[in-house]
């Protein structure tokens, strides 16, 4: 077997080194996300009240989900289904179902005016924090907010 010459070798093991060095960044490259997640911001202060603005009907079927933090207590996670053509009132009334149920009888859970659905605690409740996760269901947007 002929060895390679000094030039050669460097050059061999330079081609080696971009080929390995190639694969590893393609198979390890990461886009910076365009949102951050909502695990990746800081949750907001709990209050005594809040209120979910539900904004337009549902283009298509889907899901809004959100995650109640109780003070001093584990998240819970609640999710809406959302069917195509839903006003907005029917989406408030089904989401003030979905969180009243979960949250049970230590919070009042009501819809305000037919398109927003406004949650407090009763005293002796712990405050509260809600988070919109995402909201899958086409046209429909939910604003958060603290009362």
């Amino acid at each position: 077997m002929k060895r390679l010459s000094h030039p050669a070798r460097r050059t061999t093991l330079l081609i080696a080194l971009c080929a390995v060095s190639a694969f590893g960044t393609t198979a390890m490259a990461q886009f910076a996300p365009l949102m951050a997640r909502p695990t990746d911001l800081p949750r907001p202060e709990p209050a005594e009240s809040w209120r979910l603005a539900i904004h337009d009907g549902a283009e298509s079927n889907g899901t809004i989900s959100f995650r109640i933090w109780l003070k001093e207590e584990s998240p819970m996670h609640v999710d809406v289904p959302i069917t195509q053509g839903e006003s907005e009132a029917a989406i408030a009334n089904a989401t003030r179902a979905a969180i009243g149920a979960r949250l049970g009888n230590r919070y009042q859970v009501s819809v305000d005016g037919s398109d927003a659905v406004v949650i407090q605690a009763y005293r002796g409740s712990p405050e509260f924090t809600v988070e919109l996760l995402r909201d899958t269901a086409r046209d429909v947007d939910v604003a958060v907010a603290q009362e």
